[in-house]
């Protein structure tokens, strides 16, 4: 704990004040014994004096009666004999004397009460004088087994001994004044010397380091603790000075690597940027070309098709019929691949737009089913639909949730082997359900999954197959072909529904990737994520692209 004037004391004057008070405290506490001391020893001799005087009186007073010669007694009831004044009361005049007096209370109480104590004292000042009295107890017979009978009082001013008492009390202080000073001047001139100037030193060697001079040394020579701790502060400041070089020289090299890397990155961005563009217009260039062999392709399997009918099948007219389906499939499979380029590109510029409504699940699977079915069919692959009773409407964007579910459909029935390989019959499911929310704050979300009985996906792979253009397969003798794109895509379009994907895959038992959306759409959000697709796409240097 910190009290708040060790905040503002210097060292030295706190060495001053707790060493000085403790130094203080000790010379007090050293004189009071010598002082107690020097009481005690005068009230023995006040004590011894009175009872002498008082045993003098007792036997000259006893000698007087025996003679028969009338006592002294002045008008106090005080009795003198040879310059002594005693003054002898019966038990009843000290009881009755004892109400105003605290002395005779006392010493009657403790004479009644213990048999063998026979006298007392008390002594008080009356200004600079010393007043003693003295008390003895009077028994019949000089018995001390016998009840108390009367007591004997002494009263004796002591101007001397108040003197005394006085001088020797100045001389104890005096004394004790001087050996404080002493102590306080020596110690004063051991703390400077010995432990405020090292202190002192290196709290301005500390202050020349923090404005930023490492080349300072603390220089000094105690032989202590403190020598000790200046060298390894020196030490301290040399490891310091050396990792600062070291830091300066790191930071030159660093400077040189960042502008190497600078010039890099400037390179990169101006590469990206041009792979972007070209991406774009060579995509959406070979678009209407491609579109244009499609048609003459499919027109020309129309007119083979009509030769066929009227001249009858030959072998000549059915090559040309093969070459020509050859090229509608390719065709088709390069536009696919261009489509989903173009589609990539409009996302990561941010320039996919969310067109909202409300959507029947059981609608969208239905319609689903129909369109993948006849693909379904050509491979014996069967196609199944597991709709909830309660998975009702959503309010989200149907083209892109048709979408994301049809690359599902399709990979699911691509990747499924017929029955003619595995012997059983291969199946897809399309599942819709709703979740409930578990929790307060979270949302009601319909899950859209799509289940194969497909080969599976190792479970090394399944976080990868997410990434753009990779595949499992990526030998160039795989069997299904493509560009990588579609889960990629499909995730990239769930974000912006707002929704996430899962995978779950065992090989063997084949997968089941799940979209889950909520049921209501944040506007708001949608907004947010696409001023961040869109300036994610100006950083990188892609255009804005509009994707006829």
């Amino acid at each position: 704990m910190r009290w708040p004037w060790q905040r503002s004391i210097s060292l030295a004057d706190k060495c001053l004040l707790l060493f000085g008070g403790a130094i203080v405290l000790i010379i007090v506490l050293a004189m009071i014994a010598p002082w107690v001391r020097m009481k005690g020893l005068i009230r023995e001799r006040q004590f011894d004096m009175a009872r002498r005087l008082v045993e003098i009186w007792q036997r000259l007073d006893a000698e007087d009666r025996t003679r028969g010669a009338p006592p002294v007694i002045d008008d106090q009831g005080f009795v003198e004999h040879a310059g002594i004044k005693i003054r002898p009361l019966t038990l009843d005049e000290a009881v009755a004397q004892a109400e105003d007096d605290p002395f005779l209370r006392r010493v009657v109480e403790a004479f009644g009460e213990d048999p063998k104590h026979v006298d007392d004292m008390s002594a008080r000042w009356d200004g600079v004088t010393r007043i003693y009295r003295y008390a003895r107890a009077v028994r019949p017979e000089g018995d001390a087994t016998t009840e108390l009978s009367g007591v004997l009082l002494h009263e004796q001013r002591s101007d001397e001994t108040a003197v005394l008492l006085i001088v020797n009390s100045v001389y104890l202080l005096g004394a004790g004044l001087l050996v404080l000073a002493m102590a306080l001047l020596v110690f004063y001139l051991i703390t400077h010397k010995i432990i405020l100037a090292p202190v002192r030193s290196l709290k301005e060697t500390a202050a020349r380091v923090r404005e930023g001079d490492l080349s300072i040394r603390s220089d000094i020579q105690t032989g202590d603790e403190l020598q000790q701790l200046a060298e390894t502060f020196n030490q301290m400041l040399h490891g310091l000075q050396s990792a600062q070089e070291q830091q300066s020289a790191a930071n030159r090299a660093l400077d040189l690597k960042l502008g190497e890397l600078s010039e890099a990155n400037s390179a990169l961005f101006e590469s990206n940027r041009l792979k972007g563009e070209f991406l774009a217009n060579v995509s959406h260039e070979l678009r209407t070309p491609l579109n244009s062999i499609i048609g003459f392709a499919e027109l020309l399997m129309e007119i083979a098709r009509s030769e066929g009918e009227q001249t009858g099948d030959t072998p000549a007219l059915s090559k040309r019929t093969r070459y020509q389906r050859n090229i509608v499939s390719a065709g088709r499979s390069l536009l696919e691949m261009i489509e989903s380029l173009l589609e990539l590109a409009k996302i990561e510029a941010g320039r996919v737009e969310i067109e909202l409504s409300d959507v029947n699940v059981r609608d969208v699977c239905e319609s689903l089913a129909a369109l993948i079915l006849p693909l379904a069919q050509q491979k014996g692959i069967e196609i199944a639909q597991e709709i909830a009773s309660d998975a009702g409407t959503i309010r989200t964007d149907p083209k892109r949730l048709h979408q994301v579910l049809f690359n599902f459909l399709s990979n699911a029935v691509k990747f499924t082997e017929p029955a003619e390989r595995t012997g059983r019959i291969g199946r897809v499911t399309l599942r819709a359900e709703r979740l409930r929310p578990r929790a307060e704050g979270d949302r009601d979300c319909v899950r859209l999954s799509v289940i194969d009985t497909g080969p599976g996906i190792p479970e090394a792979e399944q976080h990868r197959i997410f990434e753009k253009f990779y595949q499992i397969d990526a030998g160039h003798t795989r069997e299904h072909r493509g560009t990588g794109l579609g889960l990629a895509i499909s995730r990239e379009l769930a974000s912006l529904l707002q929704g996430e994907i899962q995978l779950v895959s065992e090989i063997g038992r084949g997968s089941m990737f799940s979209v889950i959306l909520p049921v209501e759409f944040d506007e708001a959000r949608s907004r947010e994520q696409r001023l961040e697709s869109a300036f994610r796409g100006s950083l990188s240097g892609r255009r804005a692209w509009n994707g006829a």
